[in-house]
């Protein structure tokens, strides 16, 4: 979006699907930023070639309860896989939904969303709710289809996940590689099985060591947990 746009409309940094018709071709992406003034898209296939700048174009977004909602709007900039997009006059109902997606990311941003993945119910609620007091908002999730359709719910915001290692579908290792793919500014945790047990080995598509959650008494957790929030407030190291 242009200088005065970003300078008139307060911005959020979002992640939901995103989907640019222009000049007879479909651009697909995610967003990096929002605003009621325009969005910026990072594309999926960084190769595709951009319309040009100027070039009138109809953007799908992933906001709402509906799943998409469509806007008309320009394109401002396209260059290093990414999209600039300045809306032409926003419809109301379009200019709520972006108001709950910016609310979101505010109240995301003030109590970190934190889901705890693990078969186990009692341990599961038990970090929950230590992580409420600790001021974050806690998800729970019993299984990997469920820890995964929370994390690409529009909207969630889910800024890290903890994960068990042994789950009922697949294993922690194989669930932490799947969200660092797919969503690498979620940071990783992982819950201990027993005092002193070691995470997993670096999976090649994770970045660093995962801190370890253990849950073997309270005071334990509560320390391990101050670790997990810590990295969560730190941004992640640059992909390369």
């Amino acid at each position: 979006m242009d200088h005065e746009n970003r300078r008139r409309h307060h911005r959020a940094d979002t992640a939901f699907g995103a989907r640019l018709h222009a000049a007879g071709r479909v651009l697909r992406g995610k967003s990096v930023d929002l605003s009621r003034g325009g969005v910026r898209i990072r594309q999926l296939d960084e190769t595709a070639p951009c319309p040009a700048v100027g070039t009138a174009a109809l953007i799908e977004l992933e906001l709402g309860p509906d799943g998409w909602v469509a806007q008309d709007g320009r394109l401002v900039r396209c260059d290093f896989g990414e999209l600039a997009i300045a809306f032409d006059p926003v419809a109301d109902a379009v200019a709520r939904l972006i108001d709950d997606e910016l609310r979101a990311v505010a109240e995301a941003l003030s109590r970190p969303r934190l889901l705890v993945v693990d078969p186990s119910a009692a341990r599961r609620h038990h970090i929950a709710e230590k992580l409420r007091a600790a001021g974050c908002d806690p998800y729970e999730a019993a299984t990997p289809l469920e820890a995964i359709d929370l994390i690409e719910r529009p909207s969630s915001h889910i800024a890290g996940v903890a994960v068990a290692e042994h789950l009922t579908q697949t294993d922690g290792e194989e669930l932490c590689e799947f969200v660092a793919e797919t969503n690498p500014g979620i940071r990783l945790a992982w819950i201990a099985d027993a005092p002193g047990s070691d995470a997993p080995p670096r999976a090649r598509r994770i970045t660093e060591p995962l801190p370890a959650v253990d849950a073997s008494s309270d005071d334990a957790l509560e320390r391990s947990l101050r670790g997990f929030v810590d990295a969560v407030h730190t941004p992640p190291p640059a992909r390369r």
